[in-house]
């Protein structure tokens, strides 16, 4: 699940222009959310948001009427990469990202707990397994060797995901598919390379399940 159009939700509305003020509030409150699509024969205008709406002179008010400028450009097209949505919707502080074709009509929206799942899709969090956390150098270092010696103690990489570290260095986590990680343990550091971190019990990876389902939790509020 790389494509963002696989994470498309059409159960959020969209409001019209022609709609009022107040159906858009009870919309937002019925799907505890702050901003919604105004969309008008299937092309995308912007995001509504509930600030907006409770700067309206009265609920009875139509959309057309009420200033909502600012989200015109807060969209991405359905083949764009999950991690384009994670940009734009980080950049503008959105909680859906609406979603056109090629034509620039209207989708439907994802969700910020859809991207989430989708992260975790990616990462393999729900995936049974150890986690090891190693610090590489900026250059020196090859991944085909990283997987080469993972798969030489029977383990198999899942996902990884790098970030930085302090003092030019890079952390890299990997995410196996076995939860014993001693073996693999010891032949990174055969190998020279710093293991910062792992997780490899049962109780580690509860642990970390259950941050994980915390979020998602939160994201649902």
């Amino acid at each position: 699940m790389y494509i963002i159009s696989e994470l498309i939700k059409d159960y959020i509305p969209s409001v019209k222009s022609s709609d009022t003020a107040g159906m858009a509030l009870e919309w937002m409150n019925e799907f505890k959310l702050a901003q919604l699509p105004v969309v008008d024969d299937g092309l995308y205008k912007g995001l509504i948001t509930e600030d907006n709406i409770l700067e309206a002179p009265s609920l009875a008010a139509q959309i057309k009427d009420i200033q909502y400028h600012g989200y015109e450009t807060a969209y991405l097209h359905a083949g764009k990469h999950i991690y384009d949505a994670i940009q734009v919707m980080s950049t503008m502080s959105l909680e859906i990202l609406p979603i056109l074709d090629e034509d620039n009509t209207y989708l439907g929206v994802v969700t910020l707990k859809d991207l989430m799942t989708g992260l975790g899709n990616i990462f393999a969090i729900h995936e049974p397994g150890g986690l090891i956390v190693l610090e590489i150098p900026q250059k020196g270092y090859a991944l085909s060797e990283i997987a080469r010696i993972a798969e030489s103690e029977n383990a198999k990489i899942l996902s990884l995901y790098m970030s930085r570290a302090p003092q030019g260095h890079y952390l890299l986590t990997l995410k196996l598919n076995i939860e014993d990680l001693s073996r693999v343990v010891a032949s990174f550091e055969r190998f020279e390379y710093k293991v910062v971190k792992t997780y490899y019990n049962i109780q580690q990876i509860d642990d970390y399940q259950r941050n994980i389902d915390a979020l998602m939790n939160y994201l649902d509020i």
